[in-house]
């Protein structure tokens, strides 16, 4: 019969949730140094470079000062790096220990600390993942074991297997960010609801609308529009692409016009299915996603990129946008309290730079073009 000693269990078990605990990986490394008996264990994700602090976890900080001195100073000379992929070293296996003790490294920062011995191991994959794994004992104390060597030796794919899940759901949460502020960007809400309308997700421009409590609302959780029929109809639609996507049908997806006497009045809804996911107990769980397009909000094309990209002036790309925006060019020199005049010869100017003729030409080039997805930054 197999058996998984109190300490391996506690250690596996911190370490399962070293990437998702907050903050990260502190307790599974205060955890690893009670088992190793470290007085200090520090776990470097990415290593500190000239003009990047890195990302450097510690399981206890000594002070900012000390901290931020590596960070800052004394990374360029830290001998004990470049170790053997995998493998568990002690700082006088890997050096020698004469030459590290005297080293302007020791002497001029690790002798501050009190730090004497110390183990590590470097990690790594093909896809990328680099990490430093690092732990110390003060002077008084022994130097670490062949027992404490092994015992950190059979935790390292562990580590490494970890560490490479923590690199895939950073990377995932920063794709989906820059989707999800694209979207934004371009005044389009989205929701993400599962089979009984419960929201589980909403962007920005989603909540506004959600605040706004003009034609829809959350209700218990639930998304529901404020108009009978409305809701009604939009119920029907996500119930027949929910029941399409567990049939395993091709992508279905459903339009639903709103009431041309609602206050939702221009409003279009498309509702689209998400990948099923699988549960753990075998069932799927059926998401779609919502998108809303309000025709009353301005897209907020951000003014800097449209000059990079176009090639116009500040004001030029000023007047584009309010333009973009819907209004006429009457209403677009009073938005910008310049004369009409001036308004011919700054649109005049867009046309020749960017080779369209009419209003509605220019209209379709800046919210065809990349120029929406850009973060909104202010010329004024």
């Amino acid at each position: 019969m197999y058996h998984l000693s109190p300490r391996m269990n506690e250690l596996l078990l911190a370490l399962s949730r070293g990437p998702v605990a907050d903050p990260p990986w502190e307790e599974f490394l205060r955890i690893l140094g009670d088992a190793l008996t470290a007085d200090f264990v520090t776990l470097i994700l990415r290593a500190p470079r000239a003009g990047d602090a890195g990302v450097v976890i510690n399981s206890v900080v000594l002070s900012p000062k000390i901290f931020n001195t590596y960070n800052d100073n004394y990374f360029a000379l830290d001998p004990f790096v470049n170790l053997p992929r995998g493998q568990v070293f002690t700082v006088d296996e890997f050096l020698v220990p004469e030459e590290y003790y005297a080293s302007e490294y020791y002497q001029m920062y690790v002798k501050e600390t009190g730090i004497v011995h110390l183990m590590g191991a470097d990690l790594g994959d093909d896809l990328g993942n680099n990490a430093r794994l690092r732990l110390a004992r003060i002077a008084g104390r022994d130097n670490f074991s062949d027992e404490d060597r092994q015992l950190c030796q059979l935790l390292l794919p562990h580590i490494q297997q970890t560490i490479r899940l923590h690199a895939r759901i950073a990377r995932v949460e920063s794709e989906r960010s820059l989707f999800a502020a694209a979207v934004d960007q371009m005044a389009v809400a989205a929701f993400i609801l599962d089979q009984s309308a419960r929201i589980r997700h909403s962007n920005r421009a989603a909540q506004k609308l959600l605040d706004e409590r003009r034609w829809l609302q959350q209700e218990k959780g639930q998304l529901k529009l404020l108009n009978r029929a409305d809701n009604k109809a939009f119920r029907s639609r996500l119930d027949e692409v929910m029941r399409a996507h567990l049939r395993g049908e091709p992508t279905f997806i459903k339009a639903l016009r709103l009431s041309t006497t609602g206050v939702g009045s221009g409003f279009g809804m498309l509702l689209r299915p998400l990948p099923l996911v699988a549960a753990p107990d075998g069932s799927r769980n059926p998401s779609v996603a919502i998108f809303i397009s309000d025709p009353s909000a301005p897209r907020r094309t951000p003014a800097a990129v449209l000059v990079e990209l176009l090639g116009l002036t500040r004001a030029e790309a000023r007047l584009a946008l309010e333009l973009a925006d819907g209004h006429t060019l009457v209403e677009a020199c009073e938005n910008l309290h310049i004369s009409r005049n001036t308004g011919k010869s700054h649109l005049s100017s867009v046309f020749s730079k960017t080779g369209v003729a009419r209003q509605t030409q220019l209209v379709q080039l800046i919210l065809r073009s990349v120029a929406p997805m850009g973060e909104h930054e202010s010329l004024n």
